[in-house]
């Protein structure tokens, strides 16, 4: 790890997981302070009239997803602590995301919650596109390979926090990124 590089704590799960609410709950539980980087915020920043237009919204991702992948290294490579909430959804998103924090101690989490409960949970948002949930559900943890899970429909918020925390903490928890970055499961 580069000297005085950030703590890097990478959240992957499905549209209505929970990865926000616990990246907003780590933020307050953490010793030392940790930035709260979202892909949602990020896209955000595009037009509307490309975030309402499905086609070029999809011409756009691969892209945007590289470009958020690597300021986020970037962020923790300047020696700030952050907490990545995102949704590799796309297999071939998943070499190039490792690549990227290459050389940093990131400890991949997998975000799981059950397709009944991200799909109730898509509908008391309101704020999602119906079905993304059940798209995203399988393909986003179709790779594997993870340093740690965590189920938000089978464990307590806090329970979830305590052992990312408890996994931050141990240096010897960081390989799943490692392991990817090379392309071979």
């Amino acid at each position: 790890m580069p000297e005085g590089a950030g703590n890097v704590i990478y959240l992957n799960g499905a549209s209505s997981s929970g990865k926000t609410t616990i990246a907003r709950e780590l933020q307050k539980a953490a010793r030392e302070p940790y930035l709260h980087l979202s892909v949602d915020a990020f896209l955000h920043q595009l037009p509307a009239s490309v975030l309402t237009d499905q086609m070029a919204l999809a011409r756009e991702l691969p892209r945007l997803i590289a470009g958020f992948n690597s300021s986020a290294a970037a962020i923790a490579r300047a020696g700030n602590n952050i907490i990545v909430d995102s949704v590799l959804q796309e297999p071939s998103w998943v070499v190039p995301c490792a690549r990227a924090f290459q050389g940093l101690a990131v400890l991949f989490v997998a975000v799981r919650c059950s397709l009944e409960t991200l799909e109730r949970r898509e509908v008391e948002r309101g704020d999602r596109h119906r079905g993304l949930a059940r798209y995203q559900h399988d393909r986003v943890h179709s790779h594997g390979t993870y340093d740690m899970e965590v189920d938000t429909s089978a464990m307590p918020l806090d329970v979830c926090v305590c052992r990312i925390l408890e996994a931050a903490r141990s240096a010897t928890t960081t390989a799943a990124f490692r392991k990817l970055a090379t392309g071979s499961d």
